[in-house]
C-alpha cells in the first residue's frame, strides 16, 4: 500500500470514512466508504487525527454508486450521494447504535431496535435555504470546501416547486435577496401545498390529513413523505391520556396528539413558532418559555413527555426536571445521535431506561438522520440493577 493510501473501516458521524495510517493516526476521509481502499490528500492534521479527501478509489465498495447530481463534487448540499440508497439507511442505523454504545453506554441488546424507516431519496425536500447573488441572478448552495456560491439550475433532492425557485423562475426570490442588502444573501424557502413561503410569510402544508400553518422562518420537517412514519412512532408509544410536548415548535406532535384524544400541554420559547402552533393545535395549552426555565405547578399527573430538542440536545437540567414530574414514559426525538446518547445517559441516572428505538432517514443523500427513543420509568429494583451495571 502506498504512503497516501488507506483502508476504510467504517463511516463516522458526518459521513467521512474512518481509516488509520501506518503511524497509528486516525484519518477521517471525505468521500470514502467502508471496505474501500483509497488514495488521499490531507486537508487538516492534528496530533492524533487528520482530515483527508479522496483522490482515487483504488478498491471500490460494492455499495458505491455514481452520484445523480452533476454538481455533487462541488456543492456542499449533499455528502452521501455516492452511497446506494439502501445502504444509507443501514449505515445510519449503525451510526446510531455506535453513538448509543460509545457515548450513552447503552448496549445494543438492551434496546428493541425497529427497522430503519426510509422513503424515496429524490425530490423529497420541501424546505431549504438558498444562497443568492441577486446582482448576477444566481442561486444555489455554498461549495463543499469553500464559502463560494455554487450556482445550480436545479437540485435532485428538492421538490419540483423549489427547483423552479432555484432556477430563478420566481421573482420573489430576487426580491427577498434585495432586501437583505448583502452580496450573497441567504434566503429560507418552504414549499407548502399551493404556494411557497419566503421568510415569515406562512403557507399551508398538509401532513396525514392535518393542515399546518408554516413559514420558511420556523422549523418544519423538510421530508413530508417520511414525516408520517415518525409521527406514527411517537403516537403508537404514547402512554396514558395526559401528554407534555416540550420544544413544541409549530405544534406538529401536539396537533396529532389532540386528534388522538389526548390532553396536551406544550412548551415553546420562540414567538414565531408559538403564533403558528396555536393555529395548528387549538386545543393544546401552550406556554411561552424555555423548557429548562419552565416550572409548572401541575395538579394532575403527566403520563408521557415528548421532547424534540434542537441539534444541541437538552439543557443539562432538563432530564432531572422531567424526572421530577414522574411521567411513566418519555419519548425523545432527536436529529443528533451523539447529543441524544449523552442525554439518555442522564435519564438513566434519573431512573428512566431506553427500551425501544427507531432511525428515520429523513435526509437521504446526506449524513443527517433522525432517531426516536422510548424511555420507561424503572421500578426500584430495576434502578438498583442499572446503577450496579453503570458502576461495573
Amino acid at each position: 500500500m502506498s504512503k497516501n493510501a488507506v483502508s476504510i473501516r467504517s463511516l463516522v458521524q458526518g459521513g467521512a470514512g474512518l481509516g488509520m495510517r501506518e503511524d497509528g493516526k486516525l484519518l477521517f476521509v471525505e468521500g470514502a466508504l467502508p471496505g474501500e481502499t483509497v488514495s488521499y490528500h490531507l486537508a487538516a492534521e492534528k496530533s492524533s487525527w487528520a482530515q483527508a479527501v479522496v483522490d482515487e478509489i483504488l478498491e471500490p465498495s460494492p455499495q458505491r454508486v455514481a452520484p445523480r447530481c452533476p454538481f455533487y463534487d462541488e456543492c456542499g448540499g449533499c455528502n452521501l450521494m455516492h452511497l446506494s440508497e439502501d445502504s444509507q439507511a443501514e449505515e445510519k442505523q449503525r451510526l446510531f447504535i455506535d453513538a448509543m454504545e460509545r457515548t450513552g453506554g447503552i448496549p445494543r441488546d438492551s434496546l428493541v431496535l425497529e427497522p430503519p424507516a426510509s422513503a424515496t431519496g429524490w425530490e423529497y425536500r420541501s424546505r431549504s435555504a438558498f444562497h443568492v447573488d441577486e446582482r448576477l441572478r444566481q442561486a444555489g448552495f455554498l461549495g463543499r470546501r469553500s464559502r463560494s456560491l455554487v450556482p445550480l439550475p436545479s437540485c435532485p433532492v428538492l421538490v419540483s416547486e423549489l427547483s423552479e425557485v432555484l432556477a430563478g423562475r420566481d421573482e420573489r426570490l430576487w426580491k427577498a435577496a434585495r432586501k437583505v442588502k448583502e452580496s450573497l444573501a441567504r434566503i429560507s424557502v418552504f414549499a407548502g401545498d399551493a404556494d411557497i413561503s419566503y421568510g415569515k410569510i406562512p403557507v399551508v402544508a398538509t401532513v396525514d390529513g392535518i393542515p399546518f400553518h408554516v413559514s420558511a422562518q420556523v422549523f418544519f420537517q423538510s421530508n413530508r413523505l417520511l414525516m408520517p412514519s415518525l409521527i406514527r412512532f411517537v403516537l403508537s408509544h404514547v402512554k396514558g391520556e395526559r401528554v407534555m410536548d416540550l420544544y413544541a415548535g409549530v405544534g406538529v406532535f401536539s396537533a396529532f396528539l389532540e386528534r388522538e384524544g389526548h390532553t396536551v400541554i406544550a412548551v415553546e420559547k420562540e414567538p414565531d413558532c408559538l403564533e403558528l402552533a396555536r393555529l395548528n393545535a387549538p386545543r393544546t395549552r401552550f406556554h411561552t418559555a424555555a423548557t429548562e426555565k419552565w416550572h409548572p405547578s401541575m395538579s394532575e399527573k403527566v403520563d408521557t413527555v415528548v421532547v424534540d430538542p434542537p441539534r444541541t440536545g437538552l439543557a443539562p437540567s432538563v432530564p432531572a426536571l422531567i424526572a421530577s414530574w414522574k411521567p411513566e414514559r418519555v419519548i425523545y426525538v432527536s436529529c443528533d445521535s451523539v447529543t441524544l446518547a449523552r442525554d439518555l445517559r442522564k435519564f438513566l441516572s434519573e431512573g428512566y431506561s431506553p427500551t425501544i428505538a427507531q432511525v428515520f432517514d429523513l435526509y437521504p443523500q446526506t449524513s443527517h438522520y433522525e432517531a426516536a427513543v422510548v424511555l420507561d420509568r424503572m421500578g426500584e429494583l430495576d434502578r438498583m440493577g442499572k446503577s450496579r451495571s453503570s458502576r461495573a
